[in-house]
């Protein structure tokens, strides 16, 4: 039994002939052709920009991690990611911590231990 190639859509992008001269100039030196050049461009650029639309719109609490994970098709541990990045703090170890100090509080039933541990983190 074959392999099943995946179905492929065309795009068009017209280009002015000193931009296609400057796309070609490259092609030749990375012995790539354009299509796949474009493509690969293409692919790249699009994931960044999801990225960093999941990023900006958790940070300004737009939608949650899951809201994203489903609108982009970005996993929830690369959103963090950038989201901590971009922030400069873990949000993944933050979120963790704060799970594990709620269960211990109502494991004990200690509700002050979790909100001392919400003051901590401010």
């Amino acid at each position: 039994m074959g392999k099943v190639k995946p179905s492929k859509t065309t795009v068009t992008v017209r280009l002015t002939d000193e931009e296609y001269e400057v796309v070609q100039r490259l092609c030749t030196l990375k012995k790539t052709t354009c299509t796949g050049y474009l493509t690969l461009l293409a692919t790249n650029q699009a994931k960044k920009e999801l990225l960093r639309y999941a990023a900006e719109e958790y940070m300004e609490g737009g939608a949650s991690v899951s809201t994203l994970v489903k609108k982009t098709g970005l996993d929830a541990p690369t959103i963090l990611d950038e989201v901590a990045r971009l922030t400069g703090e873990d949000t993944r170890a933050v979120a963790g911590f704060l799970s594990a100090v709620k269960t211990l509080s109502k494991a004990n039933n200690d509700p002050e231990f979790y909100q001392v541990a919400v003051k901590v983190l401010k």
